[in-house]
């Protein structure tokens, strides 16, 4: 079997659908940029651009199974030739690869990744843009995935550039609110998207542990190892970070020097599922639980579960949102409904690859 072609069709959902096509008829999918609904149109242009120039006359022709060999071709290089691809762009079609390798095989991912701990997992409701917000339109957001069936939640600020501790009162203020809101001791995450210094952070930490509190996310500037160790070792709750790192190696340096509590690869920031599932045995090694950033609903957030289920002390929840994903029904027309949650779980399928069933006619009408 070879790969024939690598293509994106983009959609109204506001990502393209990439598919790695092979002589055998299979293919393998994945979410890359593209379509209308808050996608930059230069995130389009540069992946199309790796795309053309650098990933297809790299893997056309090759054997789409041999998915390390390729992924250390991307990411780093081949022979005298050094690639370096952003890791976004060496996730997505990594993404693909294992798609693509289960429906050969006939065998669910988490299969192939060596087993699920667990097939249902439980999520939380990420909501956010709670800058540019008050307290009790936050609150409303949470209710919302409550009435969808959600019992575990996270609430993000969401900083657009440099806001170093804008506005912590207020921060507190919909904290407390929404803690107060789900009163019988539910999951409850605050992410400060970088938001505060270290003193600030400590303090606002102090403040959330009072009200109760569940895991605080990316405190301060995810450049600042020595700060995050700082807030990590003053206060008791889990500090989590690595949502924006790219490869295993930062990774090391994050445990190193930022010795986080909880460490949150993201599942095309960190590489894809092959470089995610490292990074999960670097965790299980050096004893920090993992819980995977994936702030969207589709073919990669399955991806993202599908590594996840694999992992014994993935024991807290893992993300879910649809503000970056269009319309669920849409999401469900296009890919079956195994993609959408059940009561604030995910339950993951023995259907092989991803578990994707692609409604052709659905990606005929969304196509932008």
């Amino acid at each position: 079997m070879k790969i024939t072609d690598i293509t994106t069709t983009p959609l109204s959902t506001g990502k393209s659908l990439l598919r790695v096509q092979t002589d055998a008829g299979v293919e393998g999918w994945a979410e890359a940029p593209g379509g209308s609904r808050n996608v930059p149109g230069r995130s389009v242009a540069v992946f199309n651009a790796y795309l053309e120039n650098i990933i297809k006359p790299v893997l056309v022709g090759e054997d789409p199974l041999q998915i390390d060999r390729h992924w250390e071709t991307l990411a780093l290089g081949k022979g005298d030739r050094l690639y370096n691809l952003p890791a976004q762009i060496v996730g997505t079609i990594d993404v693909a690869l294992w798609d693509l390798f289960g429906k050969e095989t006939g065998l669910p991912v988490h299969t192939l990744m060596g087993g699920a701990a667990r097939t249902t997992i439980p999520l939380y409701w990420s909501t956010g843009s709670g800058w540019r917000m008050q307290p009790e339109e936050m609150l409303d957001l949470v209710k919302q995935g409550w009435d969808m069936g959600f019992r575990a939640f996270k609430i993000r600020m969401d900083w657009k550039g440099w806001r170093q501790d804008f506005d912590p009162a207020k921060d507190y203020a919909m904290f407390k609110l929404v803690r107060e809101y789900l009163s019988e001791g539910n999951y409850l995450g605050f992410d400060a998207n970088n938001g505060y210094s270290v003193s600030t952070a400590i303090q606002q930490g102090r403040k959330f542990e009072a009200l109760g509190i569940d895991h605080f996310e990316e405190p301060i500037p995810r450049y600042d190892l020595t700060g995050l160790k700082q807030v990590a070792d003053a206060l008791d709750v889990a500090i989590s970070a690595g949502e924006q790192d790219a490869f295993r190696w930062f990774f090391r340096h994050l445990v190193l020097l930022g010795d986080p509590d909880i460490l949150q690869p993201d599942i095309l920031s960190a590489g894809g599922p092959s470089e995610v599932k490292r990074i999960y045995e670097m965790a299980v090694t050096v004893n920090k639980p993992v819980m995977p950033h994936s702030p969207q609903a589709g073919i990669n957030s399955m991806a993202s579960l599908h590594a996840f289920s694999t992992v014994q002390n993935g024991v807290r929840p893992h993300e879910f949102s649809t503000e970056f994903s269009g319309p669920l029904d849409d999401l469900a027309e296009l890919y079956g409904e195994g993609v959408l949650p059940k009561d604030g779980d995910m339950v993951l399928s023995d259907r092989p690859g991803l578990g994707i069933e692609l409604n052709e006619a659905a990606v005929a009408r969304m196509t932008v």
